[in-house]
């Protein structure tokens, strides 16, 4: 996804400022997810996971290197204030509501969001320059995520539900 974000940094209205990493380990992972969470990280509230994935799962390289929401929960516990999360995999999002509103509760992160399916990479990046476009024009508040969600559906709903787009907003 490095060319979308390179082509979202040239933006002149709200440019998309942003760190990439490559993580191979779950070590690695929770030493990254560490240094998102600290106070000098907060002019980065959007935490994008680009991994292959199933439901609730990311995987980390192989099928046999993998993390779960309930890793992923455990290590930002608390530490997600004014944050999004968002699984840039197939499928992740495809488990309960009740689950993923669970994750919210316990990272206190503003939303979740992603694809319940596997995704095309090209019409994904069409739909993620649209989505992390909408993401600077809006607060990084519930109310600024439904107008997110709105936004989202209104200038790319065909995209949203081909995708199996899903966004679920802390309640």
């Amino acid at each position: 996804m490095r060319p979308v974000f390179d082509l979202l940094g040239c933006a002149t209205h709200a440019p998309v400022r942003y760190i990439r990493r490559d993580i191979g380990t779950a070590t690695e992972f929770e030493y990254y997810l560490n240094k998102w969470t600290q106070q000098r990280y907060r002019d980065y509230p959007i935490l994008y996971l680009g991994f292959h994935g199933d439901p609730g799962v990311l995987y980390l390289g192989d099928r046999n290197n993998y993390i779960d929401l309930d890793w992923l929960e455990e290590r930002l516990a608390g530490k997600c204030k004014g944050r999004i999360i968002h699984f840039g995999a197939c499928g992740t999002m495809a488990t309960h509501g009740k689950r993923l509103a669970r994750f919210l509760t316990k990272t206190k992160a503003l939303a979740v969001c992603g694809y319940r399916t596997d995704v095309d990479w090209m019409l994904t990046a069409a739909f993620e320059i649209i989505l992390m476009g909408g993401m600077q024009m809006v607060t990084f508040s519930k109310p600024g995520m439904k107008s997110l969600q709105r936004r989202v559906r209104q200038e790319a709903g065909g995209l949203v539900k081909k995708l199996e787009f899903r966004m679920v907003v802390a309640s």
